[in-house]
């Protein structure tokens, strides 16, 4: 019988890159409305924000960037783009994201946004 193969532990003084998906966010973030105003779909999405940080193939974006918008919302942002879909509706999905990531109940993501923020301020 075969053992299966060892796995390799990361070296001392690397860091594993951030966990980017947050199950209990996301359902509290689809919890709420549509956030195109006077949209009354019962249906909600998690939508994430794209930018070209984030946008590249096979990156998919932290759930800090997220958003509640039904399907129609949702596949039409991605269409036009975050920045003319913000014109279109006169709203401000990257404040949006904020104010749901700075309310969340997941306390583990928000403090891990706060080590981050820590660790930023920490190499200026």
């Amino acid at each position: 019988m075969m053992l299966p193969s060892r796995l390799k532990r990361p070296k001392l003084g690397v860091h594993l890159p951030p966990r980017k998906v947050w199950p209990r966010h996301r359902r509290w973030v689809r919890s709420h409305g549509c956030c195109v105003p006077g949209c009354e779909a019962a249906s909600v999405e998690f939508a994430h924000l794209r930018c070209c940080v984030n946008a590249g193939m096979g990156q998919k974006p932290h759930d800090l960037f997220g958003v509640s918008l039904c399907c129609h919302h949702h596949d039409e942002q991605h269409r036009l783009g975050v920045d003319a879909f913000n014109r279109k509706y006169g709203i401000d999905l990257w404040a949006l994201a904020a104010e749901f990531a700075r309310r969340s109940p997941d306390a583990e993501m928000r403090a891990t946004l706060k080590l981050v923020r820590a660790a930023e301020l920490a190499d200026r």
